[in-house]
């Protein structure tokens, strides 16, 4: 009979009741207070931004554990049916790149949290090359199937009705064949500027290749990449334009009330209240940036929705009371930080007492 190796939280039928009893508490303390997260490699972009929200989560007596990504699709499939997992970053074309039954369930089923920044599609080929057009037929290196690089640019030249030979090497490889001339083009999906496209060797023989998507290509955005950004790709003062896929903290849409929709709230929650720790900033231009942009074709947890929508009354109210400010002139005389906020706070007062008694049947002429 074959040895089934056990995991290391499995409780032994032979251990005491008291023991089981404490191994299974330490088992729930851990699984409530864990946030697991798939996202990308190692040192990458998402996991230096995964540091910051981990820092955060620290303070509200919670960790969150990183769990090594499969690829973006595999990625959809472990948060529709692994239960251990509670989100993932995932680019939000996986969801075109799925299968049919795939799909369904991931509509019906997940929703995302946020936006998590982009990546912008980068296309290195030989001068001679000027038009992507011009790849048609010709050896493109895409990554190895599964990973972000290849779905967006399997997706990407299927839109375009360009059908290269593809290749599946990894980078280093990629760039050794495009050095040598044995292909075309090597694709890369990277954070801008990318360091890896920073390390190629052009010797002025190579460039970055224009993308130009038509409109109705939802899950892409257009993004300019600039001399500034890659001097030994593009010419001095030029522009090149490409196209950039978003990234999404997916997650199940548990039952409303349940632990696990409790726990995903918790943690909208804290990413909405600590938003602008968690964007980009002029000193790492690596970092991610976590924004309330709308991902097309994704539905929007209820919960971060709700905070989204509580967040542009506030703008809404704020807007209202610096016009009333103004017209009523007490801009004109300074005021006190403590005087500024009662005032603020009055008018809020004022102004949802009002909206209720607007909403009210029963309202009265008083409020015409």
């Amino acid at each position: 009979m074959p040895l089934v190796k056990q995991p290391k939280d499995h409780v032994s039928v032979r251990s005491s009741p008291v023991e089981k009893i404490a191994v299974r508490r330490e088992q729930n303390t851990s699984r409530n207070s864990s946030i697991r997260v798939i996202s990308g490699e190692e040192n990458s972009t998402y996991s230096r931004t995964l540091d910051s929200l981990s820092e955060i989560l620290s303070h509200r007596q919670m960790r969150l554990q990183p769990i090594a990504s499969q690829g973006p699709v595999q990625d959809l499939v472990s948060v529709l049916h692994r239960s251990d997992i509670d989100t993932a970053i995932v680019q939000a074309d996986a969801l075109e790149g799925a299968a049919g039954h795939v799909q369904s369930a991931v509509r019906e089923r997940l929703r995302y949290l946020f936006q998590v920044s982009s990546k912008a599609v980068h296309v290195l080929a030989p001068r001679h090359i000027a038009d992507i057009r011009q790849l048609e037929g010709r050896k493109v290196n895409i990554n190895r199937p599964g990973s972000g690089a290849h779905l967006t640019a399997s997706l990407m030249f299927e839109k375009l009705g360009i059908k290269p030979e593809f290749t599946t090497y990894d980078q280093d490889t990629a760039f050794q064949r495009l050095q040598s001339g044995e292909i075309h083009a090597s694709i890369l999906l990277a954070s801008n500027p990318s360091t890896e496209v920073l390390a190629f060797p052009s010797s002025g023989r190579f460039h970055l290749l224009p993308i130009v998507l038509e409109e109705g290509a939802s899950h892409y955005r257009s993004v300019q990449l600039t001399a500034d950004e890659y001097p030994h790709l593009i010419e001095t003062g030029q522009q090149v334009e490409t196209i950039a896929v978003g990234h999404i903290l997916v997650v199940r849409d548990w039952p409303e009330g349940s632990s696990r929709y409790k726990r995903l709230t918790h943690l909208a929650e804290v990413i909405d209240a600590h938003l602008d720790e968690l964007k980009q900033t002029e000193q790492d231009l690596q970092r991610t940036e976590i924004n309330l942009q709308a991902a097309p074709g994704w539905q929007r947890f209820d919960p971060a929705q709700s905070l989204i929508h509580k967040r542009a009354r506030q703008a809404d109210e704020q807007r209202a009371f610096e016009r009333l400010i103004v017209a009523s002139g007490v801009c004109s005389t300074p005021i006190s930080t403590a005087v500024r906020e009662r005032l603020y706070q009055d008018f809020i007062d004022w102004r949802r007492a009002r909206e209720r008694n607007t909403r009210s049947p029963t309202s009265g002429s008083d409020f015409q």
